[in-house]
């Protein structure tokens, strides 16, 4: 029987992510689409859908991204623009021009 040390530090068989800041297809689909949807938001006067985007936008983003810079900076652009959704369009407007900057 060879000696294979691959197989042993990996049991699963599965390849590792070539990155650990990946995004999966889906959760970037899903994130853009909330942050243009809050964006949308935003420019039109509905503050509460916004923050109800970002919400979800948030808390998609702690459960299926790894930790590191890009979700922390995902996660803080979620909590300004729900700050300042309602009080100043404008900022909430361009941190969420920001943060679809930084998706893929």
């Amino acid at each position: 029987m060879p000696d294979d040390e691959d197989d042993a530090s990996d049991p699963s068989g599965l390849p590792a992510p070539s990155t650990p800041d990946d995004l999966p297809a889906d959760v970037e689909a899903a994130l853009t689409q909330l942050i243009e949807s809050a964006r949308a938001a935003v420019r039109e006067g509905r503050p509460d859908e916004a923050v109800a985007a970002v919400d979800t936008a948030r808390t998609l983003a702690r459960n299926k991204l790894t930790d590191g810079e890009r979700t922390e900076r995902l996660v803080h652009g979620c909590d300004r623009v729900a700050d300042l959704a309602a009080d100043d369009p404008p900022v909430a407007a361009e941190y969420l021009d920001a943060m679809r900057r930084r998706l893929p």
